[in-house]
């Protein structure tokens, strides 16, 4: 009826959409909390919760917003991707780490973190690790280091237009590889040992049963893909962009990790910042000689 129409292009109101889809949970969480700031109600979905393996092949996370709030949330999520997660831009009292430049420092004893395995292993040592001294930990980079002035006392700027880097995330289908080839070495051996007699089939289907997931894993691990590094982007890159679609930043190399972004990305600012720094001394240096130069010598 035209009265429900009107009702459901409102603001607020209709049937949820999905915005964006996500392989990073945690993207699709900041992207959230960014439309939330502005007064835009979001619902993050992970199609595959409890098996991370499965979530990419069930659609990965989506963010899904209200039909009448579609439009301006498709907007800000184009002009502001994930500013919600991070300004590393901005100045910050204190110890910056002397790898990645970013102030994200604490003085404290190891960590470990990152798995279910890692947690455990802590909770059994931690004892022990009461004994270890104190070091400054990067929570950006993972840098560990003693001196805490070894780091810079700002962020090496970029001038203005000068690109932002961005870099490759490389990535791998080795998990859904291996979980893929544990189902089919399954089904295989079963198939086998129902279809041979049960001495030779016996043999054959335990070769099946064991041999698929190793190359089921090495097939994943083959069939790579790029992700844009920038925190709360994570936008798939095709092999021929040199630039991000979604962020704008400009592909300067490739990652292997997440936490290498921050690194590279000072290791480009630092790079860019000592080749203007030499230009401008051989322009010193040309300007010095013109200068000194006998009014009658040759040009």
């Amino acid at each position: 009826m035209p009265y429900r129409d009107k009702l459901d292009a409102a603001s607020g109101t209709g049937k949820l959409i999905t915005v964006r889809r996500y392989l990073d949970p945690v993207a699709a969480q900041m992207d959230r909390t960014l439309l939330s700031a502005n007064g835009i109600e979001s619902h993050v979905f992970e199609a595959a919760s409890y098996n991370p393996m499965l979530s990419g092949a069930a659609g990965g996370t989506q963010l899904q917003v209200r039909e009448g709030d579609l439009q301006r949330a498709e907007g800000l999520l184009e002009v502001h991707p994930g500013e919600a997660a991070s300004n590393d831009d901005e100045e910050a009292a204190g110890v910056r780490c002397p790898r990645c430049e970013l102030p994200y420092c604490f003085h404290e004893r190891l960590r470990l973190e990152g798995s279910s395995a890692a947690a455990a292993l802590a909770i059994l040592a931690a004892p022990l690790m009461l004994f270890l001294p104190r070091r400054w930990h990067c929570h950006k980079c993972g840098h560990v280091w003693d001196d805490p002035k070894e780091g810079p006392a700002a962020m090496t700027k970029l001038e203005e237009g000068d690109p932002r880097p961005v870099f490759r995330l490389r990535r791998a289908h080795a998990g859904m590889g291996l979980f893929l080839g544990l189902l089919a070495g399954f089904c295989g051996a079963i198939l086998v040992a129902a279809a041979l007699p049960r001495g030779a089939g016996g043999e054959l289907a335990f070769a099946v049963l064991v041999g698929a997931p190793f190359v089921g894993w090495a097939v994943g691990h083959w069939w790579q893909y790029d992700l844009c590094s920038e925190p709360g982007c994570r936008t798939a890159l095709t092999s021929d962009r040199r630039e991000c679609p979604r962020c704008g930043g400009a592909i300067a190399g490739v990652v292997r990790s997440a936490d290498e972004h921050h690194a590279a990305a000072a290791d480009f600012r630092r790079e860019l910042s000592a080749l203007r720094a030499a230009d401008r001394a051989r322009e010193g240096e040309k300007k010095k000689r013109r200068k000194n130069r006998p009014a009658g010598a040759a040009g």
